[in-house]
């Protein structure tokens, strides 16, 4: 479990901006709130007779540890404390349609926070995992990125 004070602060970055930096519409899910599950195809495009394919995702906000790093300042509460944690987004795309429209948003994902630093937040490294997964109903098919981050 993260503080509320990173929980806050990672949610606060990835919904004013993943809308954006996503390639298409993925709406996110979030632990223990309500969510609707998105129809798995839209329109048939008229070029390619093929359906558009709907994506959704699940966020996760992990915290690993919280640790002194700091030693000497006087009163343990005025010494540096750090929280490091971890984020997951699993994408899920309808069974059967491959794995190209997952990697692409997993990938504007990663790219929406390489390099970012919000709210004493500092986003580290990124690693993709290349195992797909089905979800509870075993209709949608996921993969997942995880970003490690520190809060200082």
């Amino acid at each position: 479990m993260s503080t509320i004070h990173a929980f806050d602060a990672i949610r606060a970055f990835i919904e004013a901006n993943w809308s954006d930096a996503a390639p298409q519409p993925c709406p996110l899910a979030w632990d223990n709130e309500p969510f609707t599950l998105p129809q798995p195809f839209g329109p048939t495009d008229p070029v390619t007779r093929l359906p558009e394919i709907h994506a959704w995702g699940k966020a996760l906000v992990d915290g690993d540890l919280w640790e002194q790093t700091s030693i000497g300042a006087g009163s343990p509460a005025d010494d540096r404390w750090e929280e490091t944690g971890s984020l997951t987004l699993f994408i899920f795309t309808p069974v059967n349609t491959g794995s190209r429209l997952n990697r692409e948003l997993l990938t504007a994902f990663g790219e929406m926070c390489r390099g970012q630093e919000i709210g004493g937040i500092e986003y580290q490294s990124i690693r993709f995992d290349p195992i797909g997964t089905k979800d509870d109903t075993g209709n949608w098919w996921g993969m997942h990125v995880v970003i490690e981050w520190k809060r200082g």
